[in-house]
């Protein structure tokens, strides 16, 4: 094969060679004389298809077709021994940020796990009849590590980046992949250590997390065929699988079946779907976990007032956003307090300038009470 590797770019034959789904683990060569043959062989058989042969590699680069080819070839060609490795690693990039928003969503992050079997009230306000949904959420016993830990909002964040791959077509994912999905980023751009390490420890929260969910009667509503529909299982269904690429392991979690917060939402028609570029907030504000919550929670809120049938104000208040994130003036002095405070509104003003600008939301409005900033109205 001839290659010529004066004038190519070199992020951009790794790219090529690579895949997207692949860019995450696979080694860095450091010119075209380090790539394996294996490799070289797959690019020299898609090359030699009439419609690509005259291409130089930065054309190829970025031609669809070619790359979707390579990356099927790559499947079906592989050996035994990295067949493995590549079925992991494919992943569909999703364009749709998916988020079960149900009562059962929104509650599990209010110190409800590891307190027994409760009812959940899913009957609208008006209902003649209360409806309830008995709910029961409690750690493996086999992790004991786990006992008594809070479901957190960012752990909500994290089951809805699983969703939101599920959704777009993937049953495996990464730690990598589920931190982009939560973030809108592209398949190139890679997570630090520290987020894929939260990522990886909120993962295996859900995946030890026992769940029974009897919405028998919730079902009914819409369908009056049902006679029983009980949920006994985990959280979060999947299997862990680690991979050990170039001396480095990496971790995967194959799903076994629909997350089931999801599945539950569905019943009702419960579910966000939002365009993934919402996410894609980075320019305007850094990325901490903080603001991951902070723009989860003005999402669900902003989509419930989109909602036809709601009866809310258009107002989110900031003590709302205070209370996920867990900020007390009992915890802090009154200085610590008001400094963490208007850095939270500061983050939440950003976003929505962001949004403004995506055409998500018309515009909104700082309001108050008295001396004291309560929140903004949204104009959708």
């Amino acid at each position: 094969m001839n290659v010529e590797n004066n004038n190519i770019p070199q992020e951009t034959l790794i790219e090529t060679i690579k895949g997207e789904e692949l860019y995450e683990i696979a080694p860095e060569p450091e010119s075209l004389n380090t790539l394996d043959a294996e490799t070289l062989a797959f690019i020299e058989a898609i090359k030699a298809n009439p419609q690509f042969k005259d291409m130089t590699f930065t054309q190829l680069s970025r031609n669809l077709e070619f790359r979707q080819k390579l990356k099927k070839y790559k499947l079906n060609n592989s050996s035994s021994e990295n067949a493995g490795t590549i079925e992991i690693l494919k992943s569909v990039i999703p364009k749709k940020h998916v988020k079960p928003n149900n009562k059962l969503a929104n509650k599990i992050t209010k110190n409800i796990v590891d307190e027994g079997e409760f009812n959940l009230i899913v009957s609208g306000k008006k209902a003649k009849k209360e409806v309830f949904t008995k709910v029961m959420l409690a750690y493996d016993n086999k992790y004991i590590n786990l006992a008594g830990q809070k479901y957190t909002p960012y752990d909500r964040e994290v089951y809805d980046g699983v969703v939101t791959l599920y959704v777009a077509g993937n049953d495996i994912v990464t730690p990598a992949t589920v931190y982009r999905a939560m973030n809108g980023l592209a398949e190139n751009e890679k997570p630090s250590p520290q987020a894929l390490e939260a990522v990886t420890k909120s993962l295996d929260k859900s995946r030890y997390m026992q769940a029974t969910i009897d919405y028998t009667e919730e079902a009914k509503l819409y369908n009056k065929k049902i006679q029983k529909t009980i949920y006994q299982g985990y959280l979060l269904a999947a299997e862990k699988i680690i991979v050990k690429i170039s001396g480095n392991e990496h971790e995967a979690y194959k799903l076994l079946r629909k997350p089931i917060l999801y599945e539950y939402a569905q019943i009702s028609g419960q579910i966000i779907t939002v365009p993934s570029k919402l996410l894609q907030t980075k320019d305007a504000v850094r990325g901490t976990d903080e603001v991951i919550i902070i723009r989860g929670y003005l999402l669900r809120q902003i989509e419930w007032l989109r909602n036809n049938n709601t009866y809310r104000s258009d107002n989110i208040t900031y003590q709302g956003i205070y209370e996920e994130l867990e900020i007390s003036k009992i915890v802090l002095n009154n200085t610590a307090y008001k400094n963490k405070t208007r850095a939270i509104r500061n983050n939440v003003k950003a976003i929505l300038e962001e949004w403004k600008e995506q055409g998500y939301i018309i515009d909104y409005k700082e309001y108050q009470e008295g001396k004291t900033l309560t929140g903004v109205k949204i104009m959708l």
